[in-house]
């Protein structure tokens, strides 16, 4: 009882963020034209496991997806904000050497993560503009899986719901070009994402660290 009391009770506080996040969002007013902006953001996601403070350990990397709507709120036309509701895969991939052969070992992860980014931007060649975003992301898992392979024989593939955490919170950097598409507004870039929050309830090492190369269509 009191297990399942505790899974209420986690689903609840998500369920009650979502909403506190899209109340804020909503209260936001129109001053001006399209001040604020609504998009899609889609691309690919490049991740891995690694101790806090380091950016890669020179393990194998994972490759996913990442996408979902994005919010910008204009201050001015060099500041504003950003949020959203994303959908990533991370995860990790790892090798091992052994004398009965290759063992690989593959986490798969998937998380939808909330973030909170500031944006500037500074004005390039025509109307095309060069942007940065920093800032926060929270992070709720809907999936986690490991599975062991050993020289192509798929050994054990398991969902290993118990053994990572629910949560997920860290920090965020990027930037890249932002274009005007008609009345649109167009950012290609990347997003940079370093877990301060522990994945595995069984290590106290281990974060993720996951870069999401998209692109991103304001409307």
């Amino acid at each position: 009882m009191i297990f399942v009391k505790n899974i209420i009770n986690k689903e609840m506080k998500n369920k009650i963020l979502l909403i506190v996040v899209f109340a804020i969002l909503g209260t936001m007013p129109f001053y001006g034209q399209k001040k604020l902006m609504v998009g899609v953001t889609t691309g690919l996601t490049v991740s891995t496991l690694s101790e806090s403070g380091n950016i890669y350990n020179n393990e194998a990397l994972k490759t996913g997806f990442g996408g979902g709507i994005s919010f910008k709120y204009r201050l001015s036309n060099s500041f504003g904000l950003q949020s959203g509701v994303l959908y990533e895969q991370k995860g990790f991939r790892k090798k091992h050497e052994m004398i009965s052969g290759e063992e690989k070992i593959t986490g798969m992860y998937n998380y939808v993560t909330i973030p909170l980014l500031a944006e500037g931007s500074l004005p390039l060649k025509g109307n095309a503009r060069l942007y940065g975003l920093a800032g926060f992301y929270a992070g709720f898992k809907t999936y986690s899986e490991n599975a062991l392979v050993l020289s192509g024989e798929n050994l054990d593939t398991q969902t290993m719901s118990n053994n990572i955490k629910s949560t997920d919170e860290g920090w965020v950097i990027g930037g890249g070009v932002q274009v005007p598409a008609g009345d649109h507004i167009m950012q290609i870039g990347f997003r940079y994402s370093q877990g301060l929050a522990e994945v595995l309830s069984t290590s106290s090492k281990d974060r993720n660290k996951s870069a999401l190369f998209g692109v991103a269509l304001f409307f």
